[in-house]
């Protein structure tokens, strides 16, 4: 159980100091020193746990480490010289306050002012003035200049190169569902919300409602998320259940779950739920299904998209599930899984904005609440189901003040404040963990074991030696037998 840890302390390593994690062999020698130990010390029959400790401990930290390197931006040439960039879109790009697209690029060739050619690698951001959205795997050429930090490329003009025709899918599949939503309401606030929770695009009317998401501490339901995808597989495991049975009908009800993963895009928090709900499909062991599974799709990310690396949205994802995946050995509380989210997601606040907010933990469960069902609402609305384009306004306007009210209480704290809510958090675990043990002692001394025989009411009758007892009535259904003659 403690493994999701370890895998949440290397993704945040990875964001503080990318070097950390460049040392294979450096932590490879100490850890198999530690193993080598611990085998001289510890029985026989403990060596193959230990051994398979090792490897589930070092397997991540090189993935992890490969997948850094696979990131990290590096040029031909001095960043100063550089004026045009190549490279594949990862993800699709995203509308800033200012109408400009963010783009998120694998660069594969830069070119210099003079116009000379190198090569190039790493994931670099982008800014372009451009009214429609690039979608991901769309192969760019960028012309502009970095920014004096070199964090992130000015571009002034655009050149797409090549398309994939899964791309260009998507594109049309896009294109249609954006019509079909100005086509079904004129409301550009319920646009809006639909386009949010349904496509993951983002659009002018959007920024109020996400600017008081992000201020009440909930940013997280509103993003394309695990929450959203479970809608999807909801739906999709239910009717097909009905079909092919319940085993069945779990494995079928996975395609249209990973078919509109691949319409939405590959957001690292889709593939992780994706990917979560696959291996757990694969999982024989109940009580450490949910660890394997967190493993397997740590792994298998990193791996087939190691440029979710660069991007919050990983960390903010596999933080908040690590911890809840970890807080199943907890004993249960009110608000467990919430409090353990925000726990794992607020460093990841502080390294982004510089602060955190806890309201999340009282306004999470009515704004959850509200876009499940707008989330639901949403694609009935796409399919013309009649009322809800109505319902949807006023979910829109009930956000809106739920929303105000929570920036109204907002809560700004620093690492300070974050400590001491750890230190919190963790004497209440163990106070409600001391708690619960002390009344399971008490009950096995008071009870024997916890083992509790009820008998039915009996008869009191007269004993021969004149005592009076308990007659136990039981009654036995048998098969009529005929007696023979």
């Amino acid at each position: 159980m403690l493994f999701p840890l370890f895998c949440i302390v290397a993704l945040y390593l990875a964001q503080i100091d990318a070097k950390v994690m460049q040392y294979p062999l450096a932590a490879g020698m100490l850890l198999g020193t530690i193993t080598l130990v611990q085998l001289r010390i510890l029985p026989a029959d403990s060596h193959r746990s230990l051994i398979l400790f090792f490897v589930l401990l070092y397997l991540p930290y090189c993935i992890l480490g490969w997948a850094v390197g696979k990131n990290e931006v590096s040029f031909g040439f001095p960043v100063q010289r550089i004026s045009f960039l190549e490279g594949t879109l990862v993800e699709d790009s995203l509308l800033t306050r200012s109408n400009k697209q963010v783009l998120r690029l694998s660069l594969d060739a830069a070119q210099s002012k003079e116009g000379n050619r190198c090569s190039a690698r790493g994931v670099t951001s982008a800014l372009l003035s451009v009214d429609e959205v690039l979608v991901a795997s769309s192969k760019v050429r960028l012309k502009g200049s970095y920014a004096k930090d070199q964090a992130l490329f000015f571009a002034d003009d655009v050149q797409v190169l090549n398309l994939t025709y899964l791309g260009l899918l998507r594109r049309s599949v896009l294109e249609h569902l954006e019509r079909r939503i100005r086509a079904v309401t004129d409301d550009p606030q319920v646009q809006s919300l639909i386009s949010m929770l349904v496509l993951g695009q983002t659009t002018e009317s959007s920024f109020l409602l996400k600017d008081l998401s992000l201020a009440a501490g909930c940013a997280h339901t509103l993003a394309l998320s695990g929450m959203h995808l479970q809608f999807f597989l909801l739906v999709s495991t239910s009717f097909a259940s009905l079909l092919f049975g319940r085993f069945r009908g779990k494995r079928v009800g996975t395609l249209l779950p990973f078919l509109y993963v691949v319409l939405a895009g590959p957001k690292p928090s889709l593939v992780r739920a994706l990917g979560m709900h696959f291996f757990s499909l694969l999982s024989l062991n109940r009580a450490t299904g949910k660890v394997q599974a967190f493993l397997a799709t740590f792994m298998v990310q990193l791996v087939l998209f190691p440029s979710a690396l660069s991007s919050f949205a990983c960390l903010f994802s596999y933080a908040a599930y690590g911890l809840l995946v970890t807080g199943t050995i907890l004993p249960k509380f009110a608000g467990r899984n919430t409090i353990l989210a925000v726990l794992g997601t607020a460093p990841a606040s502080l390294l982004l904005v510089g602060s955190w907010n806890p309201m999340g933990l009282v306004f999470s469960y009515p704004v959850t609440g509200l876009i499940n069902l707008a989330m639901a609402l949403s694609v009935f609305s796409l399919l013309s189901v009649p009322g809800c384009i109505m319902i949807l306004s006023w979910i829109y306007h009930l956000l809106l003040k739920i929303l105000s009210l929570s920036s109204l209480l907002m809560l700004t704290f620093s690492l300070g404040g974050y400590l001491v809510y750890f230190v919190v958090v963790l004497t209440c675990v163990v106070a409600i963990g001391y708690a619960g043990r002390a009344l399971q002692d008490r009950r096995r001394a008071h009870d024997e074991l916890e083992i509790r025989l009820r008998f039915p009411l009996g008869n009191q009758n007269l004993a021969p030696d004149g005592d009076l007892v308990d007659d136990q009535e039981i009654w036995a259904e048998l098969p009529l037998v005929q007696s023979g003659p």
